[in-house]
């Protein structure tokens, strides 16, 4: 856990969908929405961090990385909530972030994490001003299509409208839209619902982007009880179990049906409470496990046949 308000909370690597991905989480102050299976505010601030430190986290990360920039293709940041929110991420922070990543020579998609409150036209042609990178992609944790899971259940106070509007500002403006969707959302969700929710979500926001021209890519998140969090607290044994790596897999193949890029989420953020999380279920198999990370990398549907009860269709 950050004990320093000039360290990030996460820097890592990954392959994103045939890219390499430079990701960061900064440590800012926590957010204000709380989110019912989010523990993330236990690694926030309960003050305000001031830009000089958070420049002074983004001037580590450069640095830490500085003799392999131009290796990375993505440059994916956040922090817990929005970096569009200036209350908790000053602007100023947010042009020297820019600013810094021009030294990134090869990249191609600049992936920025935020609510859709905070989508707003002059904030991202701003960031369109300051970056050369071809794709801007604007990531966001819709979650799920289901009205009372997600306002309620998960408490994410995203209503539909104004993810609709904020859709139509990222066609207009000729931007990318990432949503994170999770697999059984719900307590009391048996595997079936979990898997049809997450395609539902899928079709929805599929569509919706389809309507305005919008790139859409999903990423998948295996729900799991972080520990500390609201669900953690409230949820008695037995009411809920984490999906199944079969159930993640069959989502990840309707989505590949639906013709939509599709990259999961198969850790746990090391916040998961014991049994928490899909590689607690029994059938559990970490060869199909590491078949996803594949798909991950290079999404083709022949990593998976042999891992599925009947043959998978590509149409």
């Amino acid at each position: 856990m950050t004990t320093t308000s000039t360290e990030p909370i996460y820097i890592g690597t990954r392959n994103f969908l045939g890219r390499r991905d430079l990701v960061v989480s900064f440590y800012t102050t926590k957010c204000q929405f709380q989110c019912s299976y989010c523990a993330l505010p236990m690694r926030s601030a309960t003050h305000e961090v001031p830009a000089k430190d958070l420049d002074a986290q983004i001037d580590g990360v450069f640095a830490e990385h500085a003799d392999r920039l131009g290796q990375f293709q993505q440059f994916s940041f956040g922090n817990e909530g929005s970096v569009l929110d200036h209350h908790r991420f000053p602007i100023s922070s947010l042009h020297h972030l820019l600013d810094r990543a021009s030294a990134m020579a090869g990249l191609e998609v600049l992936s920025v994490e935020t609510r859709p409150e905070y989508l707003r036209r002059d904030r991202l042609e701003d960031i369109r001003a300051r970056t050369s990178a071809p794709v801007i992609d604007l990531a966001v944790g819709f979650e799920t299509q289901d009205d009372h899971i997600r306002q309620t259940v998960l408490r994410k106070k995203i209503s539909r409208r104004v993810m609709a509007d904020r859709v139509a500002l990222l066609g207009d403006l000729g931007m990318r839209l990432t949503s994170y969707i999770l697999v059984k959302p719900a307590p009391g969700m048996s595997e079936e619902a979990g898997v049809a929710e997450a395609i539902a979500t899928m079709e929805y926001l599929g569509n919706l982007c389809r309507s305005y021209g919008v790139p859409f890519v999903v990423y998948l998140t295996p729900t799991y009880i972080a520990e500390g969090s609201y669900l953690h607290r409230t949820t008695e044994p037995g009411d809920w179990a984490p999906p199944t790596i079969q159930s993640i897999a069959r989502v990840v193949v309707a989505g590949h049906r639906l013709g939509l890029p599709v990259y999961t989420g198969l850790w746990s953020e090391d916040m998961a409470d014991d049994g928490g999380d899909f590689r607690s279920r029994e059938g559990y198999d970490p060869e199909l496990r590491r078949a996803l990370v594949q798909y991950n990398k290079n999404p083709d549907l022949d990593l998976l046949r042999s891992f599925l009860g009947k043959p998978t269709e590509t149409s």
